[in-house]
């Protein structure tokens, strides 16, 4: 390559860094209003204070991918009380929770179910939430902990961005990162020691985490804005700066009626790359918007989503192995039913 192509890149890759500052400094400087953090002074207190919720993140991660390693590490998981990257690995550290399991989606389940199992045992009682991202997710954890404390019952509870196939109630896509709570997490592993009741292995590891919390009886609860707008984005960001939301996402997404219309108090990203992932890091802890102060009371309400009442009208959905859509009309009898699927094969899914 001659001089003047290699400034010739050199300058695009400049504009285009510059370009990406302009966007994310407007779209996602507003998360944190006037001010770094949520401003309490003009706030009514929340059902819990931010500083009490205690969250445990769990990324699942590969050293063949180092470098989206290295950019979790040095990014927002360092705002979680504590993280675990599960892992392919040696051995055990502060921050690794090794499993002996081949590298590859196919074994993404094994993965899950042996942190959730470690984490019940060792760690339960330490954390109220606990959250599960991939190594090219971008979680805010400060938005996800302001979002927490509204959550005022006592029962089960997982939220994250909610596609509505493959159960009767749908499940928590993966890429954006889902979060269940102490309550929800006993149910889960209590769901495992069923025989055939829960897929322990293969399969897709959101959609299987999801069908066992259903199984069991856990409440996906709403995460959505009083504006109906998304915290958990199923989509990379670069898709909702340029306003071309892909089709599926219409398609999958329980709450469609504002796609691509995001949160002020978004919490996640997904198929964030590392440079991109450290740049929305620096301008979110760097920077600020000034503008009037807003009371953010009752900004969310955490209720239960109810099943789709007539799953029959729907224009597009998917069915699990062998189910059909009459076979989720009677949620009581179809979490009775052990008929999980041993093999490994996934339904073809794009999330």
């Amino acid at each position: 390559m001659n001089t003047m192509a290699i400034r010739q890149v050199r300058v695009k890759k400049t504009i285009l860094l510059l370009l990406a500052s302009i966007v994310v400094f407007c779209i996602l400087g507003s998360i944190y209003g006037s001010s770094g953090q949520l401003d309490t002074r003009t706030e009514i207190q929340a059902i819990r204070s931010t500083n009490e919720i205690k969250i445990l993140c769990v990324v699942l991660a590969t050293l063949n991918e180092q470098p989206k390693l290295n950019a979790v590490n040095d990014t927002w998981v360092r705002h979680c009380d504590k993280h675990l990257f599960v892992m392919t690995e040696e051995k055990d550290s502060h921050d690794v929770l090794s499993v002996d399991f081949p590298e590859g989606r196919t074994y993404l389940t094994d993965k899950v179910v042996y942190a959730f199992k470690y984490i019940h045992d060792n760690l339960l009682q330490d954390f109220d939430w606990f959250l599960k991202a991939d190594d090219d997710t971008y979680m805010v954890i400060e938005n996800l902990k302001y979002i927490l404390s509204h959550y005022g019952e006592e029962g089960p509870a997982y939220l994250g961005g909610h596609i509505k196939m493959y159960a009767p109630n749908g499940y928590m896509a993966g890429g954006c990162g889902y979060v269940l709570n102490r309550q929800a997490l006993r149910m889960l592993i209590k769901g495992y020691q069923k025989p055939g009741l829960c897929r322990l292995t293969g399969g897709a590891e959101d959609l299987e985490t999801g069908r066992c919390l259903a199984k069991m009886g856990v409440p996906l609860i709403s995460s959505v804005d009083k504006y109906g707008k998304e915290t958990f984005n199923v989509s990379p960001l670069w898709d909702y700066v340029k306003g071309h939301i892909r089709p599926w996402v219409h398609q999958y997404l329980r709450n469609n009626k504002r796609v691509g219309q995001i949160s002020k108090f978004t919490i996640s990203f997904h198929k964030v790359d590392p440079e991109f992932m450290r740049l929305i890091h620096f301008i979110l802890n760097n920077m600020q918007v000034a503008k009037h102060e807003t009371k953010r009371n009752n900004y969310f309400n955490l209720v239960k989503v109810p099943p789709i009442e007539d799953l029959s009208k729907e224009k597009f959905f998917l069915t699990y192995f062998y189910e059909s859509v009459d076979s989720y009309k009677d949620i009581e009898a179809w979490r009775k039913k052990n008929n999980t699927v041993l093999v490994h094969q996934s339904p073809r899914r794009t999330v």
